[in-house]
């Protein structure tokens, strides 16, 4: 009987394509706004409105440098677009939170934007997710061919899960161009089909746990993929959809579909998997992380392996995970590891330890 092994991809498995980070997402956004102030081409009242988004991007950039200060963290280091955005998500929301009630007023410059546009908040989340695609574009096939080399961990014997935090197509575009490698993400040309996840399956499963640009929730087709694959109804779908992302955060465990039933299936795999590879992920999630420690903690066959630049440095710095026998570090860009078959050596070793530990 196959085998299943997992592997958690963060934005890091896809840097090495030219895609950029969270942290870099943030300086496009700046880098954004600021050209559309400046763009003399176009009319004053799109300038002005470029104006108040921009100056909403400063108060809430200063405003999360202020919160890292307070908390003992060094507020010069480079803010990504999941702070800004939670910021924004947040502030939009605020008097539905708790602690609404006790607070009797809010920072004058809030107010201030509110008036130059009292939907502001929702404007800029709503900008944000309309670049997206823009700034995530693949410009080159050819440089997400490295990513296509994780289906080496699937065969016959050895079934692969990737789980993924990027909402890019990276994954999607490397296993159909450079193979083609077989997948399911739980989607049909009909919507939305979470029993595509069968856990007897012989295929890639492919979980996007934070969502995909390709994908949208119509009111009357439901829950749709626009790409991976093509809804058969995508041409009567309107353009207008923004795409279906969980986006902040702190926002990330959501019990909407389709995202409950990924995050299910993320916790359900990693207590049962005998090796869990880490690509391009530095820990920044606390959900994800819980997951990951309870599956450490609780599934005693459980191998971790952990693939980045910095790894040994960056599991030193994990109470849980540094110093942990269980946990293997190395030091290397995900296209390094990956097309120097380091990743695959090392989960064929960790699966023959695993048989010999367990040889019945």
């Amino acid at each position: 009987m196959a085998v299943r092994i997992a592997v958690l991809g963060g934005a890091g498995l896809t840097c090495d394509a030219g895609l950029p980070l969270s942290t870099g997402l943030a300086e496009k956004l700046k880098q954004e706004l600021i050209e559309r102030t400046q763009a003399h081409e176009t009319d004053v009242e799109l300038r002005e409105k470029a104006g108040v988004l921009l100056a909403t991007l400063r108060f809430l950039e200063g405003a999360v440098r202020f919160q890292e200060g307070v908390l003992n963290r060094d507020p010069g280091r480079s803010i990504n677009i999941e702070q800004i955005a939670v910021s924004a998500l947040q502030l939009r929301d605020r008097l539905t939170n708790p602690l609404a009630a006790y607070i009797s007023g809010w920072h004058q410059r809030v107010i201030e934007l509110e008036t130059l546009n009292s939907s502001i908040l929702s404007d800029f989340i709503e900008f944000i997710f309309s670049q997206l695609e823009k700034w995530l574009k693949i410009e080159d096939l050819k440089s997400i061919a490295y990513i296509a080399r994780l289906a080496d961990l699937h065969s016959k014997d050895v079934r692969l899960d990737v789980f993924s935090l990027n909402y890019d197509l990276c994954l999607e575009h490397a296993l159909t161009t450079f193979g083609p490698h077989t997948f399911t993400n739980g989607f049909m040309e009909d919507g939305w089909r979470p029993s595509l996840f069968d856990p007897t399956t012989d295929v890639i499963r492919l979980f996007k746990l934070h969502g995909s640009l390709d994908w949208i929730e119509d009111e009357l087709y439901g829950l749709c993929s626009l790409e991976f694959p093509r809804h058969r109804n995508a041409e009567d779908i309107s353009d207008e959809h923004r795409p279906l992302l969980i986006f902040g955060t702190a926002n990330k465990l959501s019990a909407r579909q389709p995202f409950l039933s990924l995050a299910y299936h993320f916790s359900e795999r990693i207590l049962v998997t005998n090796v869990l590879v880490i690509i391009g992920y530095s820990f920044g999630d606390d959900y994800i992380n819980e997951i990951v420690k309870q599956g450490l903690e609780t599934n005693g066959k459980l191998r971790i392996v952990v693939v980045e630049p910095n790894a040994s440095a960056l599991l030193a710095a994990e109470a849980t995970l540094g110093g942990n026998p269980r946990v293997t570090a190395i030091d290397a860009t995900a296209k390094d590891a990956l097309n120097e078959g380091r990743v695959l050596r090392t989960v064929q070793q960790l699966l023959k330890e695993a048989r010999e530990e367990n040889p019945f």
